[in-house]
């Protein structure tokens, strides 16, 4: 069941495509073994400016992470718990272009058309020509992303473009070239690939497999964490455990995730 609050101005919904039980050694392979939990694999619909934006569309219907999901793919009947459904999607903006975050971009039966069909598909131009010029990239992305630009959908956008008046992307490079966040609303971001795990708030310097550039991806992290926790920002984190909406706080010295209520 989706999840929706009101915040500044917009409407934050937290949808759920499924998880599974990740190895965690595999994940952050020098750093892994305290992680304990499944990895979520969240979006988020904002709300706002007369706008319906759907955030990320997840591992959709055709593909998997290793070990498969502990429930069938979920987005879209997440989406109509919440009273939306994909003829109601304006725009679909990715934090990036990785297969769990792309996959419920396309209907794939012939004709190949996009799924939301009233949208403009938002991706990040450092994304874009970083995966239309490699040769080894994971099949979800080829049948899911790439078709964007034939079928006359994609819109390439940088750090600052404004998705509506109230939702703004920030470039974050380094778990990909174009990794982006978006600000919604006065006091929220979404900030995609971030952090995995609730324990990388902490260990920020933890190494995920996925970064594209590890350096490039703590120093990103760093600077958005210690922004969340100074301003008190409600944060979204899509691989967090659902709702993936919370705080970034400091107790005992230490930062840590505190989740938003549910109840």
């Amino acid at each position: 069941m989706a999840f929706r609050i009101g915040r500044g101005g917009v409407e934050i919904v937290a949808l759920r495509d499924g998880d599974h039980t990740p190895d965690w050694i595999w994940h952050f392979p020098k750093d892994g073994g305290d992680c304990e939990g499944c990895l979520n694999f969240g979006a988020f619909l904002v709300i706002a400016d007369g706008k319906t934006v759907l955030v990320d569309t997840g591992w959709g219907p055709h593909h998997e992470p290793p070990g498969g999901l502990t429930a069938p793919a979920g987005l879209l009947a997440d989406m109509a718990s919440a009273g939306v459904g994909p003829d109601d999607v304006d725009l679909v903006v990715f934090t990036h272009l990785h297969p769990d975050h792309v996959g419920w971009n396309l209907i794939l039966d012939p004709p190949v058309r996009p799924r939301f069909p009233r949208a403009r598909y938002l991706v990040p131009r450092e994304d874009w020509l970083h995966y239309n010029v490699r040769d080894d990239i994971h099949p979800g992305i080829v049948e899911q992303a790439l078709p964007l630009e034939r079928l006359g959908v994609l819109q390439l956008i940088d750090d600052g473009h404004r998705v509506t008046s109230s939702i703004r992307a920030i470039a974050a490079p380094g778990h990909t070239p174009g990794h982006t966040v978006y600000a919604a609303g006065d006091d929220t971001l979404l900030l995609g690939d971030l952090a995995h795990h609730p324990d990388v708030l902490e260990r920020t310097r933890w190494h995920q497999r996925f970064d594209w550039n590890p350096e490039e991806a703590v120093a990103t992290r760093e600077k958005l964490l210690d922004q969340a926790e100074r301003e008190g920002t409600l944060v979204g984190l899509g691989h967090f455990p659902p709702p993936s909406l919370g705080h970034v706080i400091r107790k005992d010295g230490r930062r840590i995730w505190h989740p938003l209520e549910t109840r």
